[in-house]
């Protein structure tokens, strides 16, 4: 029998192999695009059913406190939406069937929680369970903003705070998480002034989250700092950034990821780069300042991500990037959706090509043809050595990488097997090697001729990077066409 024979048959007995079986699991993806809904109509008052499916995280904007400048959180899906309120819970339900997460939002700018003592630390916790365990929420995402965290006079330590709506509020969401399951969700959303503003000053509002920050880190999943309605920053290195540039982006973020000294004494430590990512307004429109056009953006991500460094004045403390940041927040989803879905579709498709771009998303099974793929691991992984395989079975819970750390975003099947044993070979040249200097490499999937029952399947591709087995790619999708 011909080689190309051969070759054919192993591709279809794996493809048919494939298909048998259910996929399950519904973690939260390795670099996520986060948005705000809305509980209210304007811009526009789209259900939630309704939002691009792009947005891995929807937070529901907002739990408030029942009076000003309260503890007690109320929450209530608005008439204007959802006459019917269950229908609000059937549409956090279909979310989440779909493996995203809906978190509840609590504070936002123009409602303040402060949370002042021991009683009110009560209420607070209570009323937060009760929303989240109503409503079937994924988590909590903290926006406090205002007049809800302010340093007093003599706070001067962020690891040893002494404010009591800081102390009683760090105390209530420990609480609150103690009493969740714990692949509960836990983000938060702070105002650069309150972060990043403790390296000039630490006082009143400046620093007012690095004690929050600080005593949750174990319990966030990610904070997105909002790079929007701010002034001029110091990074950390003792410079002043201008917000809506690149260097403004990567110099905000790596506050987080490399840590930085707080005005007065003490060393902000660094977040892991998963618990990282940045806030951007959605539209010029929905924020008075900070948008950025997704091309500037982009250069910042890219250097953020791979090192690949755009020439600006900001220079990363770890020029190889970090792989592991976890992708963008934008306020919010309705201002996206009224500007056309630019957020959605610009930034998707970026995080979709961000470590494996392929060349085409189609091929013909009756022609067959082939995928290029371009592997971009970023400069810090120069001469490692990689592994790309395929699957024809999604993506969905992975495959769990040697040492247990890593999960790479395919299910094992016949297929992989396949691409993995024949690496190298006519089919799957290149799905092994080393990383060249730049930690890049190409590697192709040549489809041969499958017949027309085969249409309609659809490949994935990802790869991990081994000795130690420490990262991998997002998948690539090659839709089987007839």
């Amino acid at each position: 029998m011909k080689f190309s024979a051969v070759r054919t048959w192993c591709i279809a007995a794996s493809l048919w192999l494939s298909a048998m079986g259910p996929i399950h699991g519904q973690e939260l993806a390795d670099r996520i695009l986060v948005g705000y809904w809305h509980n209210w109509a304007y811009p526009n008052a789209p259900r939630l059913i309704d939002l691009p499916v792009e947005f891995d995280v929807v937070n529901v904007a907002f739990a408030v406190p029942s009076t000003p400048l309260g503890a007690d959180l109320e929450f209530h899906p608005t008439p204007a939406i959802y006459p019917n309120s269950m229908d609000f819970l059937a549409d956090v339900q279909s979310l989440q069937a779909s493996g995203r997460k809906v978190l509840i939002s609590i504070g936002g700018g123009a409602d303040p929680i402060q949370i002042q003592n021991a009683a009110d630390e009560a209420l607070f916790v209570a009323s937060l369970l009760n929303i989240v365990q109503t409503w079937g929420f994924d988590g909590v995402d903290i926006d406090l903003e205002g007049s809800s965290l302010e340093l007093e006079p003599g706070d001067v330590d962020f690891r040893n705070p002494i404010t009591p709506r800081i102390v009683h509020f760090i105390q209530g969401m420990q609480a609150v998480m103690a009493q969740l399951p714990v692949e509960t969700l836990l983000s938060a959303a702070p105002e650069t002034a309150f972060v990043q503003g403790g390296y000039g000053s630490y006082g009143g509002v400046w620093g007012a989250y690095l004690p929050v920050l600080d005593a949750l880190r174990d319990e966030l999943d990610y904070v997105h700092v909002q790079h929007y309605n701010s002034g001029t920053m110091f990074g950390r290195d003792g410079q002043i950034y201008t917000p809506g540039t690149a260097d403004f982006h990567v110099a905000m973020a790596e506050s987080l990821l490399a840590g930085f000294d707080v005005a007065g004494g003490g060393f902000f430590p660094p977040f892991r780069s998963d618990q990282v990512a940045i806030g951007l307004p959605a539209s010029p429109l929905a924020a008075g300042s900070g948008y950025t056009p997704p091309a500037t953006v982009t250069l910042a991500l890219d250097y953020l991500y791979l090192g690949s460094s755009f020439g600006g004045q900001y220079q990363l403390a770890n020029p190889n990037g970090y792989p592991g940041f976890r992708g963008l927040m934008t306020w919010s989803i309705n201002w996206d959706m009224w500007n056309g879905e630019e957020f959605a579709s610009e930034y998707d498709r970026y995080l979709r090509q961000l470590f494996l771009a392929g060349d085409v998303a189609n091929l013909s099974v009756t022609t067959g043809g082939v995928l290029n793929l371009q592997v971009k691991a970023g400069a810090g992984n120069a001469g490692r050595a990689y592994v790309l395989v395929g699957s024809a079975s999604g993506t969905d819970p992975g495959l769990q990488l040697p040492g247990g750390s890593v999960t790479l975003p395919l299910n094992r099947d016949a297929f992989m097997e396949l691409s993995y044993w024949q690496a190298g070979l006519p089919t799957f040249p290149g799905f092994q090697g080393t990383l060249d200097g730049q930690g890049q490499a190409m590697a192709q999937f040549h489809l041969p001729p499958v017949g027309s029952h085969w249409a309609g399947r659809v490949l994935h591709f990802a790869y991990g990077l081994s000795q130690p087995w420490d990262f991998a790619s997002q998948p690539v999708a090659l839709v089987l066409d007839p």
